[in-house]
């Protein structure tokens, strides 16, 4: 059975690969568009560098004009377990949460799930005038500011909901979790540090070992506030317009849960920055945050507080690495990307005292 986003649409509502992507198919998922009546011919060229689905930018040779649309489809490579609640989310989030949050993402204009085949597709605006940060590279402040009120429209509008956690795509028991993910998270650990060991200076190592200690205990304690979380907020998966950094736009929903928001706030910065640019306006960041925060309603939540998350947060960067290169189909880029990423947050976690901070967190009753 597809969960799809609206009743009506195509036969099937979800398939198999890219090249199932006809003009009959197509028409049908995108006739409540306008623009999409008829389609007469169509072709595809891969766009970014996702390891989770395959994506493609479609041009459309329509009745009314040329158009582009973006297809994100699943992949045949990806366990299936960690596939099918990648894709569920994913949906999930555009059928039922994108409404509700004020941050910019691009538009729906299809989405469905079949979870026994553990399949899916996306059909979304194409934000062509917009190109995708650079990980490696970084970003400059002004694209991080940018980022963080962006990323306040997240946060803002699900601070504290308690409505949601009974939203069961988005919230699961972090101690159950925690005992799933343990295993996983050690043979991660072994195949980073396998990897990576001899590039990494010895301060770089000691967060390997400290986090290999503390990132189960850290999930588990959570945290006070919590709201619906991206997940994997960072460069790769944000759209910057070349001449308006402020309108970027958030992509690949298949993280999305609800945690501690500062989580999300720390791996961004921590990960999009260098240690220089870092430590210069991270302060001023995290005030541009918070005041974004309060521009959407947020009340009793102090900036003491939002630093002291920020904080908390930054083992985010250490999990979703792991992770990440684990699942993650090796490339020299990939790799790249993950030693610097380590590289960035490993410092910053020890110029904020995180780690410190973190166990006095979960030795607190």
């Amino acid at each position: 059975m597809a969960v799809t986003s609206s009743a009506a649409g195509p036969t099937p509502a979800v398939v198999a690969g890219v090249e199932h992507l006809t003009p009959d198919w197509l028409a049908a998922a995108l006739a409540p568009a306008s623009g999409f009546a008829e389609i007469r011919s169509l072709r595809t060229e891969p766009v970014g560098t996702g390891q989770m689905a395959t994506t493609v930018r479609v041009f459309l040779e329509t009745d009314s004009g040329d158009r582009t649309v973006i297809a994100k489809v699943a992949r045949d490579d990806v366990g299936p377990e960690m596939a099918r609640a990648a894709y569920l989310k994913e949906v999930a989030f555009y059928n039922e949460l994108r409404h509700r949050v004020a941050m910019r993402t691009p538009d729906c204009l299809y989405a469905a799930v079949e979870p026994e085949s553990v399949r899916f597709v996306l059909l979304l605006e194409d934000l062509a005038y917009a190109r995708p940060g650079d990980q490696i590279a970084g970003c400059t402040p002004e694209h991080a500011h940018a980022a963080v009120i962006n990323l306040a429209g997240l946060h803002g509008p699900t601070w504290c909901d308690e409505t949601l956690r009974s939203v069961p795509w988005l919230w699961g028991d972090p101690k159950a979790s925690s005992e799933i993910l343990g295993p996983f998270l050690a043979i991660a650990a072994d195949g980073f540090e396998a990897r990576f060991a001899a590039e990494l200076t010895e301060d770089e190592s000691a967060v390997v070992a400290a986090s290999r200690e503390l990132l189960i205990p850290w999930l588990v304690a959570g945290g006070e506030r919590f709201a619906v979380t991206h997940g994997d907020y960072r460069l790769d998966n944000l759209l910057f317009p070349e001449d308006d950094p402020g309108g970027v736009a958030a992509v690949d929903w298949q993280t999305v849960g609800l945690g501690p928001p500062g989580r999300d706030l720390a791996y961004f910065l921590a990960t999009s920055l260098s240690p220089v640019d870092r430590r210069r306006h991270e302060e001023a960041l995290l005030a541009t945050y918070h005041q974004a925060l309060a521009d959407h309603g947020v009340t009793g939540y102090t900036q003491e507080e939002c630093w002291e998350d920020y904080r908390l947060g930054m083992l985010h960067g250490p999990l979703i690495i792991f992770l990440g290169r684990l699942t993650a189909t090796v490339t020299d880029r990939g790799d790249e990307m993950f030693k610097v990423m380590w590289q960035r947050c490993a410092r910053a976690i020890l110029d904020l005292g995180s780690l410190d901070a973190i166990r006095a967190s979960i030795d607190r009753p």
